[in-house]
């Protein structure tokens, strides 16, 4: 079983230095706003930890700005922030997007010693939608692996406010509106299944 890091922000005191903040940076090709990361990074120092953001929206609408005080919160702490866009449904599908976190991922970890960040000690967090792709591309290595990357490159994972990490069980449990909704966005069962962090395989 893999091991994953606990983060007690409250442990460290907060230094309360603006970031150096880098927006707009492409990690594909051709570059187009929706698979653009900004990096929020510390002024001093080398191989800090990195945060890896992912927004939420349910999957179809957020931006990697809407992050409030957090890169202010985890800069002054001596991590250095990354918040990603990706693509949306309907234009592409659950699947595809996680490609695009993986992607990411892996500009993070090729450039982040260009940000004072270590590339072996990615944290990936995200909110919402963003919380299933967070938690799929981090269980489930067929993303990373598309990528040439490993799983034991992410340190830890955080999840916050997602409630599809069983898409089928979770269809079960809710009425016609949303099951509809689920089955739109995710596809049949067998979809649902493939898409679920609880059912990951890894090889």
């Amino acid at each position: 079983m893999r091991n994953f890091v606990v983060l007690l922000l409250v442990a460290a005191p907060a230094l309360a230095e603006e970031p150096q903040v880098h927006r707009d940076i492409g990690y594909a090709e051709p570059k187009n706003e929706r698979q653009t990361l900004d990096v929020y990074a510390p002024k001093e120092g080398i191989n800090h930890p990195v945060v890896f953001w992912i927004h939420g929206g349910g999957w179809q609408r957020g931006d990697k700005t809407e992050v409030q005080g957090k890169p202010q919160a985890f800069v002054d702490r001596a991590f250095v922030f990354v918040s990603t866009n990706y693509r949306f449904v309907p234009n592409v599908t659950i699947k595809v997007m996680a490609g695009d976190i993986a992607k990411s991922i892996r500009w993070v970890h090729d450039h982040a010693q260009e940000y004072g960040g270590g590339p072996k000690t990615i944290l990936v967090k995200g909110h919402s939608a963003g919380a299933q792709l967070a938690a799929l591309v981090s269980t489930d290595d067929r993303y990373l692996r598309a990528e040439k990357l490993s799983l034991s490159i992410i340190k830890g994972c955080v999840p916050v406010d997602g409630d599809t990490y069983d898409v089928p069980m979770q269809s079960a449990t809710v009425e016609q509106r949303r099951k509809d909704i689920y089955k739109w966005k995710f596809g049949d069962e067998a979809s649902q299944n493939d898409l679920s962090p609880a059912h990951a395989r890894c090889q």
